[in-house]
């Protein structure tokens, strides 16, 4: 059969134009790709668990740094319908706790009350807050937002932070830097100063969650001896992504009660106390962190806090540094001692199954205090819990 130069070079076109178009194709797939709005969506009934490891080392004088206090937890996060309502189940003094949620497509947190009321702070776990995520309006490469940080004090929490896209795609990552430095004094009348926080995350349009964050600062704290200096490190990372067997609609009753019953209790008790521990126990829950925080609940629940009428009404915080069984009392008691002379308003108190060394009492969970407990006694397990006024 004789060579055919003129169909070769025929079909050589054709063959090239498919190829063209085939790249043109793709490039649009590829330009529209980039264009997707990214969105926070969560459907009700599915759940997100995230890992979260916060790290605290002390800078010393030339930048090198110290041993670092590690702290490891994980947090979930459960859709019970509306527009993005959430559970948000948290580990807090030893034990969790719920939190009721709402997320804006962009990424703006706030918490409910049991009425559903928004406040207008998302929640702090440490360093960390969702509000750190924000999502572009539309296309934006860069943009400036303003942001409510929940870990700083009531009068320096609402900030404008400057966020750039580093890359597209469908997968896109995002940077947000907060102002050079945020300065206060704390209730100790101590200098306190955030700088250079920087957060960097990835979105996943797919899961239509961020699935990846990291948090960079350097924090400057004033004491009797000088100044310190520290650098925090929080790393957030999406570990699974299920749909629970439990109805959305039982999860969400079960979050009301459990939130109605955490604010009782941090008042002092309440009258309800018995209604919302029937709700909470009638919730049909199967969930194993869901009903372990019904046990924890119920358990307070029976046994309230007793207060005088004299007391007030205001939940104060101690920082638990310690605990032992009950024949350890003098050891408890020396240690206290040593935190009394290095400065602390250190005591003894009952705690389950013994006693426990505080330091305190404060009006809020500041992280700068257990951040400085954590770094000068690294050996004990510094936590936040609940005292009476």
């Amino acid at each position: 059969m004789p060579f055919d130069a003129a169909r070769l070079k025929k079909h050589a076109a054709g063959v090239a134009v498919i190829g063209a178009l085939a790249v043109a194709a793709l490039g649009i797939m590829a330009f529209f790709l980039a264009l997707r709005p990214s969105r926070v969506h969560l459907d009700a009934g599915e759940q997100a668990t995230y890992h979260l490891r916060s790290e605290i080392a002390e800078l010393g004088a030339d930048g090198s740094e110290g041993a670092p206090q590690v702290q490891e937890e994980d947090i979930d996060l459960i859709g019970i319908g509306g527009e993005n309502e959430a559970v948000l189940i948290s580990p807090n003094a030893g034990h969790d706790e719920v939190t009721l949620m709402n997320f804006t497509p962009t990424g703006t947190a706030r918490s409910l009350d049991a009425g559903l009321r928004p406040s207008e702070v998302g929640k702090a776990l440490g360093y960390f807050d969702f509000n750190l995520l924000p999502l572009p309006p539309g296309v934006e490469q860069g943009w400036s937002t303003d942001l409510v940080y929940a870990p700083l004090p009531p009068n320096k929490r609402c900030v404008q932070g400057k966020v750039k896209r580093t890359r597209s795609g469908a997968n896109p990552e995002f940077q947000l830097k907060l102002p050079t430095s945020i300065e206060w004094i704390n209730q100790e009348n101590r200098y306190v100063q955030l700088r250079d926080l920087t957060c960097t995350y990835r979105f996943n349009t797919g899961k239509g969650l961020v699935e990846q964050a990291g948090i960079r600062c350097t924090l400057g704290l004033e004491r009797e001896d000088g100044r310190h200096r520290y650098v925090v490190r929080v790393d957030l990372a999406l570990t699974s992504l299920v749909r629970t067997t439990d109805d959305p609609h039982d999860i969400r009753d079960l979050a009301l009660a459990a939130s109605e019953a955490q604010t009782a209790l941090e008042r002092g008790g309440s009258q309800r106390l018995a209604i919302i521990l029937s709700r909470m126990q009638s919730a049909n829950i199967q969930g194993p962190r869901l009903r372990e925080l019904v046990r924890q609940l119920s358990q307070a629940v029976r046994n309230p806090p007793v207060q005088t009428p004299r007391q007030v009404s205001r939940q104060l915080w101690a920082v638990q540094l310690a605990r032992c069984p009950v024949d350890r009392r003098g050891d408890a008691d020396v240690f206290a001692r040593t935190l009394i002379a290095s400065g602390f308003h250190a005591w003894v108190s009952p705690a389950a199954e013994g006693l426990a060394v505080l330091i305190g009492p404060y009006y809020d969970r500041d992280p700068t205090v257990l951040a400085v407990l954590s770094q000068h006694y690294p050996q004990q397990r510094a936590t936040w819990v609940r005292v009476n006024p």
